[in-house]
């Protein structure tokens, strides 16, 4: 298994993404990245690796079918298909531990977020697990039907409100960050949802990457509310499975690279 390990100084938007962090993970081959902001051109070819471990041995290290990556500034946090959750130090990149074991109820992860005080997993077998940011040790699993978990496929934390993304419901979630408890559940056909792949909160806003929709729908942080679906062709959307938004700029990744991201052509910045 090939891994590489990238340290970065500054934000960051390639492969996995991870936006605003430390370090990011990437597996198998580069795909396309866009971004949309008031300097987004700009801010996509400046970003360079302060270091970089490739084809590391990583056995030990946990990974089985790396699907989601997420970081708080502290630690890097993969969710593993495998039914484990890697903690990395996000300054060095050394292995801090490995969690697994039924009682984190780990159900095909495939999407993992940290506001710095709690780790949230999305697990595809209609679950979420949380654990603490600090020690790792299990907070709870949520899995009870009223949550209306139908495959997740991501989840985002902004430190007040989860949002889970259902790929086969869609839907989204939204959860109590301090307590886990159910908000709303957001369904509506309005919303554009169709086969959501990933989600993102800056705290204002909601972003939502709709896989088979080649759309992004937009909410409101507070409210959840539809600000607006954007699906112009102009922005390039081809089956986007990932997205993150530092406040500033939003980034999507997309399933097939076939031009880099400076040539792609770009449409007018988001209104943020």
């Amino acid at each position: 298994m090939r891994l590489d390990f990238h340290l970065f100084s500054r934000t960051v938007a390639v492969g996995a993404l991870l936006v605003s962090g430390l370090a990011l993970v990437t597996f198998g081959p580069a795909s396309a990245v866009g971004a949309v902001g008031s300097n987004a051109s700009q801010v996509s070819r400046s970003v360079t690796p302060a270091k970089q471990l490739s084809g590391v041995n990583v056995l030990g290290w946990g990974f089985n079918g790396p699907s989601g990556i997420a970081s708080d500034g502290t630690h890097v946090w993969v969710a593993n298909y495998g039914n484990s959750v890697t903690e990395l130090s996000a300054s060095t990149g050394a292995l801090v531990k490995v969690i697994s074991g039924s009682r984190y109820g780990f159900d095909s992860p495939l999407g993992i977020a940290s506001d710095g005080r709690h780790v949230w997993v999305a697990n595809n077998g209609n679950s979420v697990t949380e654990l603490s940011a600090s020690s790792g040790a299990l907070v709870k699993v949520i899995a009870s039907s009223r949550y209306g978990f139908n495959s997740p496929s991501a989840i985002a934390s902004d430190g007040t409100h989860v949002w889970v993304a259902n790929a086969s419901g869609n839907s989204v979630t939204k959860l109590s960050a301090s307590t886990g408890a159910l908000v709303k559940v957001i369904a509506s056909s309005s919303y554009g949802f169709n086969s959501p792949s990933a989600i993102a909160s800056d705290g204002t806003h909601v972003w939502v990457a709709n896989a088979s929709g080649n759309s992004v729908t937009e909410l409101s942080a507070s409210t959840g509310a539809l600000v607006k679906v954007i699906a112009s062709s102009s922005y390039g959307f081809n089956s986007p499975l990932a997205i993150a938004s530092d406040g500033t700029h939003v980034w999507w990744r997309t399933r097939a690279a076939t031009r880099s991201p400076s040539s792609r052509p770009r449409p007018a910045p988001w209104s943020m």
